[in-house]
C-alpha cells in the first residue's frame, strides 16, 4: 500500500514538471503563400512568387509583420532579395513597444540616400531610440540577394551572413527583455519619403526556438494540489488503522 502511495505522488509531481517545462517552436515559412502567423501589423504584407513583402514600406511607423511565438533562445534563418533597407525584428514585446532590431542596409537607403554607408550596413537599434549599436560597414551591395542567420540566447544576438560560422556582429541589450517575439521590417523602397528601387523581400524563413516555460494555470494547479492533499490524509489514515491493528487488546 505504501509503494502504492508512492507512486501516485510520483505520478502527480512527474505531471507536474511536465506541465511547467519549456516548449519548443520549428516552424519555416516558403510564403506560397504566407503562413498564417504572421501578425501583419503595419505595411500591408503580401507575397508573389515566393517572396514576402510590404507594400508599403515604412520606417515611421515601422513596416513590421511578426510570429506569435514567446522565445528565450532561438536560431532564425531568411534570405534577404534585394536588400536595401530592411531587418530583423530580433526581439519584442506583444505590444511593439520594446523591441531590438537588426538593421540590414539602412542608413537612409529606404528613403533614396545613396552613397556612403547608406545600404551597406549591418547595425542594431532598440526601442530606446539607441541605433547604430555594433555597426559594420561595406558588408552588403545594395540590390544582392544574402541569406542572414541570428542567433538569441537570452539578451545576447549575433548576425551570421551566408552560412559564415562567425558573426559579422553580436549586441547584448536587455532593452526587450530576456524573451519575446520575432519578426521582419521592410522600408524599401520609402517612397513616401522620396526612396527608389527595387523592392526588398524576404524568402525561405526558418525558426528553431525555446519557448518561456509554461506554468500551470491556477485551477490545474489546485486540483495536483487538492490531489496530494487526499494522498497524503488517506495514506496518514492507513497509518494509524494499521497501527490500531498492531496494538494489543487490553
Amino acid at each position: 500500500m505504501r509503494s502504492r502511495t508512492s507512486s501516485v505522488v510520483f505520478a502527480f509531481l512527474v505531471i507536474a514538471a511536465t506541465t511547467a517545462s519549456a516548449g519548443t517552436i520549428n516552424f519555416a515559412d516558403n510564403f506560397s503563400p504566407p503562413s498564417t502567423e504572421w501578425s501583419n501589423s503595419t505595411g500591408s504584407w503580401t507575397a508573389t512568387g515566393g517572396d514576402y513583402y510590404a507594400q508599403v514600406p515604412n520606417n515611421n511607423p515601422y513596416a513590421e509583420t511578426t510570429l506569435p511565438f514567446d522565445l528565450t533562445s532561438y536560431t532564425l534563418t531568411v534570405t534577404v532579395n534585394a536588400l536595401g533597407d530592411s531587418g530583423i525584428f530580433v526581439r519584442t514585446n506583444a505590444t511593439d513597444t520594446q523591441w531590438v532590431l537588426l538593421v540590414l542596409g539602412g542608413n537612409g537607403y529606404g528613403a533614396g540616400f545613396r552613397g556612403g554607408n547608406a545600404g551597406s550596413s549591418l547595425y542594431w537599434a532598440d526601442s530606446n531610440n539607441t541605433s547604430d549599436q555594433g555597426l559594420v560597414t561595406g558588408v552588403f551591395t545594395p540590390g544582392n540577394a544574402y541569406t542572414i542567420t541570428v542567433t538569441a540566447v537570452g539578451d545576447t544576438f549575433s548576425a551570421y551572413i551566408n552560412g559564415s560560422s562567425t558573426p559579422v556582429s553580436a549586441f547584448t541589450d536587455a532593452v526587450g527583455g530576456s524573451d519575446g517575439e520575432v519578426g521582419l521590417y521592410d522600408n524599401q523602397p520609402d517612397t513616401a519619403r522620396g526612396g527608389s528601387g527595387t523592392p526588398t523581400t524576404y524568402s525561405n524563413f526558418s525558426l528553431q526556438g525555446t519557448t518561456v516555460s509554461s506554468v500551470p494555470e491556477p485551477g490545474i494547479a489546485l486540483l495536483m494540489l487538492g490531489g496530494l492533499a487526499v494522498l497524503m490524509v488517506g495514506r496518514r489514515a492507513w497509518r494509524c488503522s494499521t497501527k490500531a491493528d498492531r496494538e494489543p487488546v487490553r
